[in-house]
């Protein structure tokens, strides 16, 4: 086991030269294509800080927990065998691609299963300016799954076609507690480790069952389309208090409501309002635990009444939004 930031350890900076050294052993290599300056300035530049773990579940099996503070956008890109990994956000946005052609969007609560090697490279986009909250399992060969039929199974997935091995799926809401509770576990080693264990052998289950579905639903969304959902997600994203309406999303979009309703569910698996309430759930329990009070925050992210938004809050995470203060 490697821990690069200890849980509750002071906010570490990281360099591009740091994350080429974390990921290099997993066959990942970073830049920043948007800076102007000479490359040979890059390695030093802190491109951003926070938390990284990284545990070795067994031979083969690597989990990576991040939070991080992203100042600089960045790319990673891999370079190495065969690998297969999962991945599941829970604060922030990126885009995954495979030869620079699939781009599939991974947002909160969302996840990606993504089988990757020496014929298909695949590049992780990481914008600036955001909280990236994250959990990562990969396997060094399809070998480390364990298991004869799960192996198959990822063999099977990085003999298709490209368009078929980057996929996206819904994480369900069990999965998202475990891994918010294995973020902020504050157990000793021993027990830590049996949670990590725990989180990462559902991670790897429900990564393996989203091999078996059928392709995502956004294989049918063109590259504009995608981009003017983004344009409506956005929004959203930078301002949940608002009084939104389909009508006016839709207007923001170039696209009917209907057209918007359908199209946002294919793109994020989700309805415009039910991301949405996401959203103003993750800000407002963010506003929580920084000392806010239930109806500040409530009223931050545009809930009128307070009541309604307790009970949404404890339906999406168990707990009264009081229990925070």
């Amino acid at each position: 086991m490697t821990t690069l930031t200890p849980p509750n350890a002071p906010t570490a900076r990281f360099t591009v030269a740091d994350f080429n050294r974390m990921g290099g052993p997993a066959g990942f290599s970073y830049r920043l294509p948007k800076l102007g300056t000479p490359r040979a300035d890059h390695d030093a530049l802190c491109i951003a800080e926070g938390r990284v773990e990284e545990h070795q579940i067994r031979p083969g099996v690597t989990l990576v927990v991040s939070d991080l503070q992203v100042h600089h956008h960045y790319e990673a890109t891999s370079f190495m065998t065969p690998r297969f990994s999962a991945i599941i956000m829970l604060q922030g946005q990126a885009r995954a691609q495979l030869d620079r052609q699939n781009d599939v969007p991974l947002v909160a609560h969302s996840g990606i299963s993504a089988l990757y090697g020496d014929s298909a490279c695949m590049t992780g986009i990481h914008p600036a300016g955001q909280r990236l909250r994250s959990v990562n399992l990969s396997l060094s060969e399809p070998e480390a799954a364990g298991d004869e039929r799960a192996s198959e199974m990822i063999w099977k997935a990085l003999r298709s076609p490209a368009g078929l091995r980057l996929r996206r799926w819904q994480v369900q809401n069990h999965l998202l507690l475990a891994i918010e509770h294995l973020l902020d576990c504050g157990w000793d080693h021993p027990l830590r480790n049996l949670l990590r264990e725990g989180v990462g052998a559902q991670l790897l289950a429900h990564a393996l069952a989203s091999l078996d579905q059928a392709p995502p639903a956004d294989q049918s969304l063109s590259q504009r389309d995608r981009q003017l959902l983004e344009r409506v997600r956005e929004r959203l994203h930078d301002a949940p208090g608002e009084d939104h309406t389909l009508e006016a999303l839709a207007k923001l979009a170039c696209m009917s409501p209907s057209t918007l309703r359908a199209k946002f569910q294919a793109a994020y698996r989700q309805s415009v309002f039910s991301w949405l309430r996401e959203r103003r759930l993750e800000v407002a329990r963010q506003h929580l635990a920084q000392g806010w009070s239930v109806q500040q925050a409530a009223h931050f992210v545009g809930y009128r009444h307070a009541t309604n938004f307790a009970t949404a809050f404890r339906e999406r995470y168990g707990v009264a939004p009081s229990e925070l203060n």
